[in-house]
């Protein structure tokens, strides 16, 4: 869990490779945003962990580290905001997630994590959004390889978020259906990358090693007995690959591709 979050910090102490925020670079700044969309799904991973008595120091301390960074990024995010556009998607993410903290930071309760769920999905989706909008601003190959395998960093989170609320028991609409669509999108993206020609041997070995794990934790979704422990910590692993993987393609120049 440590080395989760020390990616994700490095992750954005990277981005600070300039003067100011201000002065981000448009695929430094496509990365952070990219990110937006895990920390949301992380912490309500979390809050399903506390609640089912999964790993509860390490997913405590996750979740409070994973608010802040989501706060942090967002302010530099408004400060960065190029179009007016991206502001406006700024403003609705920033309405939901007023929304959802209260819910992700009280303590869970299985009758609630319905909600919980339900607030993820919207956050999620106007996260998207936002991103896709930076990834049009942008309008270069670079953003959109950030932006395709930023969502398969999000997808780690995302299945195991979901397989946590399967694991406790809890009852919300389409959550068999949800799970199975991001595995199956998990594995659709990961063909689209590697049949894409890696741009260097970094990502190249980082798609690898993230196939290799995903293999592995596929059979612990086919499992018969939940085994929260083993996905949590493969969907922790992955995201870290995931994100090194993304950083790399952020570092890129946009003709590099």
């Amino acid at each position: 869990m440590k080395e989760l979050l020390r990616a994700l910090l490095l992750g954005s102490s990277l981005l600070l490779s300039v003067a100011s925020w201000a002065q981000m670079a448009p695929l430094e700044a496509m990365n952070m945003a990219g990110l937006q969309r895990s920390l949301g799904q992380i912490v309500a991973k979390d809050y399903l962990m506390i609640g089912s008595d999964v790993r509860v120091d390490a997913a405590s301390q996750q979740r409070d580290e994973s608010i802040a960074l989501f706060e942090n990024h967002h302010q530099q995010l408004k400060d960065f905001a190029p179009t007016d556009e991206i502001r406006a998607s700024l403003a609705k993410v920033e309405a939901i997630w007023v929304e959802y903290k209260p819910l992700i930071t009280a303590q869970p309760d299985k009758a609630q994590a319905p909600v919980v769920l339900a607030t993820a999905e919207k956050l999620v989706k106007e996260c998207q959004l936002m991103v896709d909008l930076f990834e049009k601003h942008n309008g270069d190959a670079a953003s959109h390889a950030i932006n395709r395998s930023g969502w398969n960093r999000v997808l780690t989170q995302r299945t195991a978020m979901f397989y946590m609320a399967r694991a406790w028991g809890v009852s919300a609409p389409n959550l068999d259906a949800d799970f199975n669509a991001s595995v199956q999108e998990f594995g659709v993206i990961m063909q689209e990358l590697q049949a894409n020609k890696a741009p260097n041997t970094e990502i190249a070995d980082a798609l690898r090693k993230t196939d290799a794990k995903w293999q592995f934790t596929s059979r612990a979704f086919s499992s018969k007995d939940f085994v929260p422990t083993i996905v949590a910590v493969n969907a922790d692993s992955m995201f870290r690959q995931l994100n090194e993987m993304t950083r790399l393609y952020a570092g890129l120049r946009t003709d590099s591709l």
